[in-house]
């Protein structure tokens, strides 16, 4: 167990981060997926309770990584928001403001539906899939690995976790890297996102996020 991992893919240093993110050493990239900006708003909009505050420390908590790790780049596997603008996107310009020259790219997914002038207001870079190196980088990891036959996939959307059994029957969840030469997937960034359990096949590794720490399963 230790509070990152470091693994090495295609001969790049890639830094697993108990945050549920990735710093790309020799890119000076962030990587990140499923923020999930406004869905706690979007509940609540609906009559269901949801914390209000979440999206303030799903900020704050991104806001920290950035100062540690100082990137050169912010690179979002899509669903940085999660419905229609609301009072959330406009905390988020806010936040915005205050790291104004950090380069921010947005694989789009499928809760990106704001109209693009709300991501040129916010200075932020739009694609639907994103090549660097030897990775492709897109939101839905189903829809890709026939247009990257020589590409690892990068992707989020899924919200992985993984079950720990422990004595007797006790069974905890936990959020979960997932790596092979295939495909990488990364945990959802966003508190308020709930969790998918996966099924590891074999040649693939994965990596849970356990009270503040990377362990290796």
């Amino acid at each position: 167990m230790s509070s990152t991992f470091t693994k090495t893919v295609h001969t790049q240093t890639w830094k697993l981060l108990p945050e549920k993110a990735i710093y790309w050493d020799e890119r000076e990239t962030l990587i990140i997926t499923d923020l999930h900006i406004g869905k706690s708003g979007h509940f609540r909009k609906s009559g269901i309770a949801a914390p209000s505050t979440i999206n303030a420390k799903n900020l704050e908590r991104l806001g920290r990584l950035i100062r540690k790790y100082q990137p050169s780049k912010l690179l979002i596997l899509g669903d940085l928001f999660h419905s229609k603008a609301n009072r959330e996107w406009l905390e988020f310009e806010e936040w915005r403001e205050n790291i104004d020259a950090l380069d921010i790219q947005l694989v789009t997914g499928n809760h990106d539906l704001l109209h693009q002038s709300f991501y040129e207001s916010a200075n932020i870079k739009v694609h639907e899939t994103l090549e660097m190196d030897e990775f492709l980088f897109v939101h839905d990891p189903n829809d890709s690995f026939e247009s990257a036959p020589n590409r690892t996939v990068v992707a989020g959307h899924i919200h992985p976790g993984i079950s720990i059994k422990g004595k007797g029957r006790q069974s905890l969840r936990f959020p979960c890297f997932l790596f092979s030469d295939e495909r990488i997937l990364l945990p959802a960034f966003g508190e308020f996102t709930g969790l998918h359990t996966i099924k590891p096949d074999d040649g693939e590794q994965v990596f849970a996020v356990v009270d503040g720490s990377i362990v290796e399963l």
